[in-house]
């Protein structure tokens, strides 16, 4: 027998841990199957049928491990299927992500890749991992291939180590390319101000719905309760600010550029007359103050059409007023012309002195 002397980082021992518990600590024997196991795998020319029998029962005892020791459970594939599908829109909390992706363990990007393959075998999910990068700790661009397997478990797979990348490698989503048999994910570096706060490019892609899940499970009665209102009601509803109904309630005009304010965080002043109608469509449609808004930005030809169903002509001068507070406080010269459910703002014109801020074709004076 030939004695030799061999040193470990802890990371190599942690990954061991599984055979020297078997072992009974024996740090000699694991390494021997450990030994045994590359020896087998660079045979696989030779006995290809007895090399991939013994790699299935190896892969068949450690599935079963994992669920003697409740690590892992049995579950049918509809069902698992179905939870997925369900919380799509929603992101993975952390420590369930921090229980499927160690981060002590897995500090580096081929470390990850290595580890998601493995695992992937052992689980059955058949998902192959493969990466290109630049640099090893913290790669400043990133992507990442998940390739086979079944649509939906290859999604949450992807959503989980994009929430992992993002938190742990300062690594967020750049974009998404899906095809029928695949995922890739472009990743760059970011940087990150706020340790708790999920990315900018993981919530797209992945949370859309998160904050909506959320609120709901924070007040279930209130969510549930609007939502057979509007459904009852066919969503003929309106969504009111309550210092805005009061005002209204009150005969006055309320003052609405503070919403627009509050989302742009910014003053009107400060927001182009380009991001100020996408922002203006946002608010006044969400809360249903009218059916829908189409704009155009382009430059010189800015314009917005504004749909609506009231009948109330007071009401319509009101809605222009309204929203002609809105323009003004931004300092934009426009035109209004309205008839039926139509209101036309249009910003298409020279902004010389003598140009009237607001003028309506009906000649009223909405001042």
């Amino acid at each position: 027998m030939i004695r030799k002397n061999v040193s470990l980082d802890e990371v190599h021992l942690q990954k061991l841990q599984p055979l020297l518990e078997k072992h009974g600590g024996n740090l000699s024997a694991a390494i021997r199957e450990v030994i045994d196991l590359v020896s087998l795998d660079s045979e696989r020319s030779q006995i290809p049928e007895e090399t991939g029998d013994l790699k299935n029962r190896k892969s068949s005892e450690v599935r079963e491990q994992l669920i003697q020791n409740g690590e892992c459970v049995m579950i049918n594939q509809q069902t698992m299927k179905w939870l997925v599908k369900n919380s799509a829109g929603r992101l993975m909390d952390e420590d369930v992500v921090h229980e499927l992706l160690n981060p002590y363990l897995l500090t580096t990007v081929s470390g990850l890749k290595e580890f998601l393959n493995s695992t992937s075998k052992t689980t059955g999910w058949k998902i192959e991992v493969s990466c290109s990068f630049r640099g090893e700790v913290v790669p400043e661009s990133f992507t990442m291939d998940f390739v086979g397997g079944d649509r939906d478990f290859r999604e949450l797979l992807v959503e989980t180590v994009c929430i992992f990348l993002s938190r742990w490698m300062d690594l967020d989503v750049e974009a998404l390319h899906r095809k029928s048999n695949s995922v890739t994910v472009y990743l760059i570096h970011f940087v990150r101000h706020d340790s708790q706060s999920i990315s900018p490019g993981v919530r797209k892609h992945f949370g859309a719905k998160d904050l909506l899940y959320r609120e709901i499970e924070r007040k279930p009665d209130f969510w549930v309760t609007l939502a057979e209102l509007y459904t009852k009601f066919n969503y003929q509803r309106v969504n009111l600010d309550k210092s805005l109904f009061e005002a209204l309630v009150a005969g006055k005009l309320p003052d609405i550029t503070k919403y627009f304010e509050l989302k742009a965080d910014r003053s009107l002043r400060e927001i182009p007359l380009s991001e100020l109608l996408p922002l203006f469509k946002y608010l006044v449609v969400a809360p249903q103050l009218v059916n829908d808004v189409e704009i155009c930005t382009e430059k010189g030809k800015e314009q917005i059409k504004i749909r609506h169903d009231y009948s109330e002509e007071s009401v319509v001068l009101t809605l222009i007023q309204l929203f002609s507070n809105v323009f003004n406080a931004g300092w934009h010269s426009f035109t209004v012309n309205y008839v039926s459910e139509l209101i036309i703002f249009d910003f298409s014109l020279p902004d010389t002195p003598e140009l009237d801020a607001v003028k309506v074709s009906s000649g009223l004076d909405l001042e």
